[in-house]
């Protein structure tokens, strides 16, 4: 009531409509206690065990659990509802990173990084800079003119990825030595080499041992820039193959604890080194709770070499995920685009890149898109407004906590049967992604998993010969990126 007298005589009283919001402002700020009173205090609240007893009589008896629960990723149970005493903790408020000691920035704070593909001029990079990107992915071979290509790049004020094509060290060297030759302080420079001593193994066939004899090259490197990260846990290469994606966190971790068994480096020296590396696919909450769950993880092993790495101090990098996509349908993939890079903001993501679908065959219009997700999240959603905006849900909390005993617990086997090396050698990493792929895409195929503009409301006028179309095919060393709908592509896009 007192609202709409206070609105019926505002123009009898304020001068301008800025006035009138003021005084509304305050309106609600002095009646906001109003706001917290118990309307019903002659109810009783009601438990969980009502909830669940009140859903029994609805669906006439049957197991509440089994009928409503379900399996994410065919390892957590869902349970269909969640309440405050389902959490043994307090509920914790993450922090994604140290506060900010820059005035006037908000309390969340991301880098879009956009990539720079071989063939890119000057000029693009510039481009996307002054137009929305706060960082770059740069693909280095290690002989190109960073004078030339980077004129007008101010690596101090920035994000840089270096992305490797082929050896690292000629890259990093590369890169390092254009940073010092335009006069950049070594310890203003921020980013990182997306590369990891693994990629040797998956991707040319050679032996863990060399990549980690190259890891202890690029960490010397790198002594001089504390802020770049000169290596990754990188767990996208499992899960973009069609890998289970709490299981490619174990094998991230596992081969973390190689690296600390085999480099003879101090574990200090490891962990203040790395930065966590994820793709981010179809499960929003999922997605959310366990990129949360990684950080604690590789917190909680921090401690197993008596060190103390905060939450706050781990560096995650996340993308979008290609395994989600599909050629189908080019609109579906921007909505999954969107939520995808939603949840590794909410998940805690420092860097964020939105993949554009066809990679560096993309069109401009398709890598301004993708540019401007992460925009949208920040000046339209105000995702940057709060650190930790999922924090206090009941079902997301119970899942960040379920995820990481999951993951503690496959990690604990992974070391009982001579860790992640020993995997390796005997086959199981490379038998265990394949048979969650062809699992999934099977299901994909034959409609047990409903796929938005694959196999549900496909819009068949879209299916025509994709020039980007390529025969999946796969090394037995290697773990390639797919698509979950690439069977169903195989039948629709495939040259006769």
């Amino acid at each position: 009531m007192r609202f709409f007298y206070l609105k019926a005589t505002a123009k009898d009283h304020f001068q301008s409509r800025r006035e009138w919001l003021i005084l509304v402002r305050l309106f609600f700020q002095i009646n906001r206690p109003i706001m917290t009173e118990d309307l019903f205090p002659e109810f009783q609240p009601a438990t969980k065990a009502d909830w669940i007893a009140q859903a029994a009589r609805e669906i006439k008896g049957q197991d509440v659990l089994n009928l409503l629960g379900s399996k994410l990723w065919d390892t957590v149970f869902v349970s269909p509802y969640y309440s405050a005493e389902d959490l043994d903790l307090p509920v914790i408020q993450h922090r994604f990173h140290p506060e900010t000691e820059v005035p006037g920035l908000p309390p969340r704070v991301w880098g879009n990084l956009v990539h720079v593909y071989p063939g890119d001029s000057n000029a693009q990079i510039l481009k996307v800079l002054e137009n929305g990107a706060e960082g770059i992915i740069l693909h280095l071979h290690g002989y190109e003119d960073l004078k030339d290509l980077l004129a007008g790049v101010l690596p101090q004020y920035i994000s840089i990825l270096i992305y490797p094509v082929g050896n690292p060290v000629l890259a990093l060297k590369a890169f390092f030595d254009w940073t010092d030759g335009i006069g950049a302080p070594p310890e203003s420079i921020q980013g990182g080499l997306w590369w990891t001593p693994s990629d040797l193994v998956f991707d040319q066939n050679e032996s863990f041992g060399l990549g980690i004899e190259i890891l202890s090259e690029l960490l010397e490197m790198a002594e001089s820039y504390p802020g770049f990260k000169p290596f990754c846990i990188k767990t996208s290469r499992y899960t973009e193959s069609g890998g289970s994606p709490i299981e490619a966190l174990s094998y991230g971790l596992g081969e973390l604890i190689e690296w600390i068994d085999t480099l003879g480096e101090d574990p200090k020296v490891i962990f203040s080194n790395l930065f966590l590396e994820a793709s981010i696919s179809e499960n929003y909450f999922g997605e959310i709770a366990r990129m949360k769950a990684f950080r604690v993880g590789l917190s909680q092993i921090s401690s197993l070499y008596s060190l103390d790495l905060k939450e706050e101090d781990v560096l995650l990098f996340c993308k979008t995920s290609q395994w989600s996509k599909s050629l189908l349908d080019g609109n579906t993939n921007l909505i999954r685009q969107t939520y995808e890079a939603m949840a590794a903001v909410l998940g805690g993501a420092n860097w964020l890149s939105v993949e554009p679908m066809q990679g560096e065959n993309s069109s401009e219009h398709d890598r301004r898109i993708a540019r401007n997700v992460s925009t949208i999240l920040r000046d339209e959603s105000h995702l940057d407004k709060v650190m930790d905006s999922s924090a206090g849900s009941y079902f997301l909390e119970n899942l960040t906590l379920e995820i990481g005993e999951i993951l503690k617990n496959q990690l604990v086997k992974l070391e009982e049967k001579g860790g992640w090396t020993k995997a390796l050698e005997a086959g199981e990493i490379h038998q265990s992604v394949r048979q969650q792929r062809a699992k999934l895409q099977n299901q994909v195929l034959q409609n047990q998993i409903s796929k938005i503009g694959v196999n549900k409301y496909s819009d068949p006028d879209h299916h025509q010969l994709n020039p980007n179309w390529e025969h999946f095919e796969e090394k037995m060393f290697e773990l390639k990126p797919t698509r979950a709908s690439y069977l169903i592509e195989l039948q629709t896009l495939a040259q006769p």
